[in-house]
């Protein structure tokens, strides 16, 4: 099941080798670097445009699959498992249910997507996608654990600074727009005019995530640390939260921190609350003022909102009751993955339903959701004490609960961007459980750290 290697060392994490064995991050700074800084800039040089989509169909289409974090996610995996060493884990370690759940979940993602998708090519593209996500994951929990997380310190460092270049991108493109003429149907949508991402508020998801884990961070800090740069890159984050109009961000930092203390059991420093309530106040002013061009789409509300129940939810409304629709056509089966986007039509093509279950149960049926939500909810659990108790660990628990709050609003389960981010929450999260349990269980745990879960 093991190889001797774990078996004959109480630290199988020696056994990793090559380049990020080295740093003195470990294989944190450089996966930070590539999904918080690389990878948006790559998508923003390979996908400029001032409207909603691209030219040509066929890079639309790459634009929506997200081909490059994808393709990044391929060669990560690659990549990492040439230095882990001999393979050791196996799929015989993981729990019976999560084996169960997974063998499930396998033959309904393809069983819909070949059988029944109208477009069953991109459909099978999306369910291997899926199984490239899991298996991301896992390669990068078997490298975290068995190299260092001394890089943790610079994870939100490098994903602010991430943030700060697409602002500093933006800020250029939105100062010097082209003539709108130029623009396919004569007008800029500045909406979907932000680099490196699909629109305002996918930014938004990525920036109010950020915010999430920092805004829990600070919350617990000691109330008499010196103030510094987590203030500032907090007041950061949360500027750019707002200054989208992401709305299920700005709700899910504060569902977040309210999970969290409760979790604790402790309320936090009144000195802590008081600059955090600043620092947002701030964030506020200064998202009102950088709005561009007097666009209400920048707004968390505008005046268009309050008309009826369907655009105070953004359109989602009509979305979540056309989809729920589809899905009653084949509740057992499902329609394959993505068929939302050829399947419901409600004035515009949505990629997903802004709604984790929906897009679950609308591509796979009642039994691939119920085993994927299953696999989902069981890692949450899992890892959930880990978080809490640990502070180091809380900030990174904290993304997790704001990706999945804001799942049941927006598409973040859909996009390989933020399934990476998730996936190296889940990964780092899962190696400090690892470790702690292999501290009390040693051998077990160090050759079979899937029982972890």
């Amino acid at each position: 099941m093991g190889n001797a290697a774990g078996m004959n060392d109480p630290s199988p994490k020696t056994v990793m080798t090559g380049p990020m064995a080295d740093t003195e991050g470990g294989a944190v700074v450089p996966v930070a670097v590539l999904m918080g800084i690389i990878l948006p800039v790559i998508a923003a040089v390979l996908y400029p445009t001032y409207m909603h989509q691209m030219p040509d169909p066929s890079v639309e289409w790459t634009r929506l699959l997200e081909m490059p974090f994808v393709f990044a996610e391929l060669a990560v995996i690659v990549l990492m498992m040439r230095h882990t060493g001999p393979r050791w884990w196996s799929f015989q370690s993981f729990p019976r249910d999560i084996k169960l759940a997974s063998v499930i979940l396998v033959i309904f993602l393809f069983w819909s997507s070949v059988l029944i998708s109208k477009n069953a090519g991109v459909s099978v593209f999306l369910s291997i996608g899926t199984l490239v996500n899991l298996y991301f994951g896992i390669v990068l929990y078997q490298v975290f654990y068995r190299t260092n997380l001394a890089g943790l310190r610079y994870l939100f460092p490098i994903l602010n600074y991430g943030l700060m270049v697409i602002a500093a991108m933006t800020a250029v493109k939105f100062a010097f727009p082209p003539d709108p003429a130029a623009v396919p149907g004569g007008k800029i949508e500045w909406l979907s005019a932000l680099p490196g991402f699909i629109n305002i508020r996918h930014f938004g998801s990525w920036s109010g995530a950020i915010a999430a884990g920092l805004f829990v961070k600070l919350l617990f800090d000691p109330a008499d640390r010196q103030l510094g740069k987590y203030e500032f890159f907090y007041f950061f984050a949360a500027t750019m939260t707002i200054w989208s109009g992401t709305r299920a961000a700005v709700l899910a930092i504060m569902v977040t921190a309210t999970i969290v203390t409760m979790a604790m059991r402790q309320r936090p420093a009144m000195r802590n609350i008081g600059f955090l309530a600043l620092l947002t106040g701030a964030a506020l002013i200064i998202a009102w003022v950088l709005i561009p061009h007097n666009d209400s789409s920048f707004m968390l509300f505008a005046p268009s909102d309050a008309t009826n129940v369907n655009s105070a939810t953004g359109g989602r409304l009509l979305l979540w009751q056309a989809t729920f629709a589809q899905w009653l056509r084949s509740p057992w089966l499902g329609w394959g993955s993505g068929s939302i986007f050829w399947d419901v039509y409600t004035g515009w093509s949505h990629t997903q339903p802004h709604n984790l279950v929906l897009q679950f149960l609308v591509s796979w049926g009642v039994f691939g959701a119920a085993a994927g939500l299953w696999i989902l909810g069981r890692a949450l659990v899992a890892v959930h004490r880990t978080g809490i108790e640990d502070a180091e660990m809380r900030p990174l628990l904290a993304v997790l609960y704001a990706f999945m709050i804001m799942s049941m609003l927006s598409g973040v389960m859909y996009y390989p961007r933020f399934i990476m981010l998730i996936a190296m929450m889940f990964a780092i999260l899962f190696a400090r459980r690892t470790e702690r349990m292999a501290a009390v269980m040693q051998p077990a745990i160090a050759d079979r750290p899937a029982a972890a879960l």
